[in-house]
């Protein structure tokens, strides 16, 4: 199917793109990114381009508003997920030093745990950084004593869950009502709706959270002032989306399970990013370091580039890039899988 003479997909209309969402440039890469979405459930093919002035990559053509709502009715969001970091991990040493440090760190409280668990991982710079993704960075030396928290786009409430534990007083929305179902399913009430739902126009929060919410939606810079708006003076933005400047792009290309079409309508660059968080008011705007975290996501874009017929590297030479991505993402934010970032709305 030509992509280019599209006007329908399976599901409902499609709407042109010409311009970069980001930055409204008219220069996109002569190369695009094209394929069927992540688990190949829709007999879709889609067509993701680069800016070439702001390194953004948006989806073109894309479901338009009307339409869009219906490619989630098999979401991944609308079942309650495995921890990252379960509970249940057992009793081994390893789990209680674990257990060890996000007590320390964050203010939980699960067992069995060790002590020693702080010290060590203090001292193991990958895995503190992915123990700190795992707590949303949210410690008191960050972001102060826990509060009232936001989470936008809280999916099945996995993270909420979480954050309750840290003590948190957790707060959600979602438009997915299979996800809302889900998270009421593990005793958490959230609102059924976007951020703009007028549930909340009466409340402000301390810190407000939005993993991979951004990238999903059509009025990204409108998102960010709402949550600029929703946030007490002083409170913290903590942000994760795809960064399309990162080595798993390089290496997977077309197969790259970030591309994730057509649920991501466009997915900015670090520094569309930062420019849009400027212009809403927000500062002291902090790129974080991620850490060793590619393994398993990974993984995802070979199964897509061995369903795809999307040539990839060999198990050598993947192994060698992901020791390299992983010992990257360890010192610079910049070419991690992820763009991770707080910021702040100032006193």
């Amino acid at each position: 199917m030509n992509i280019a003479q599209q006007n329908q997909w399976s599901r409902g209309q499609l709407e042109s793109v010409a311009n970069c969402p980001a930055c409204s440039s008219e220069n996109r890469a002569v190369a695009n990114f094209t394929r069927r979405d992540n688990e190949g459930a829709m007999p879709d093919l889609w067509r993701m381009v680069q800016c070439i002035d702001c390194q953004s990559i948006w989806l073109d053509p894309r479901p338009d508003a009307q339409s869009l709502p219906r490619a989630y009715d098999d979401y991944y969001t609308h079942d309650t997920e495995a921890d990252d970091v379960p509970q249940n991990g057992g009793s081994g040493l390893a789990w209680r030093l674990i257990n060890g440090y996000l007590n320390r760190r964050f203010g939980m409280h699960r067992q069995p745990e060790s002590g020693w668990g702080y010290a060590i991982f203090s001292l193991i710079e990958p895995w503190r950084l992915k123990l700190d993704y795992y707590g949303r960075h949210l410690t008191y030396n960050r972001v102060g004593r826990p509060g009232c928290l936001l989470d936008i786009g809280c999916g099945n409430g996995a993270f909420l869950d979480r954050a309750k534990s840290m003590g948190w007083q957790v707060h959600g929305c979602e438009i997915d009502p299979k996800a809302v179902a889900a998270c009421r399913s593990i005793g958490i009430d959230v609102i059924e709706g976007d951020a703009f739902a007028p549930q909340l126009v009466e409340q402000s929060f301390d810190v407000i959270t939005m993993s991979h919410v951004i990238e999903h939606v059509h009025d990204q810079p409108a998102l960010l002032q709402r949550a600029h708006d929703l946030l007490r003076p002083g409170g913290w933005l903590w942000l994760a989306v795809p960064n399309p400047q990162s080595i798993g792009l390089f290496v997977s290309n077309s197969a790259w399970h970030a591309l994730h079409p057509p649920y991501h309508l466009c997915i900015p660059s670090q520094a569309i990013l930062t420019n849009w968080l400027k212009e809403q008011g927000f500062s002291e705007i902090q790129l974080l370091r991620r850490g060793a975290h590619v393994r398993q996501i990974w993984r995802i874009s070979q199964a897509i580039a061995q369903r795809e017929v999307i040539v990839a590297p060999s198990p050598g030479r993947l192994f060698a890039w992901r020791l390299l991505a992983d010992a990257l993402a360890t010192i610079s934010p910049y070419r991690t899988e992820e763009t991770v970032l707080l910021a702040r709305k100032p006193d």
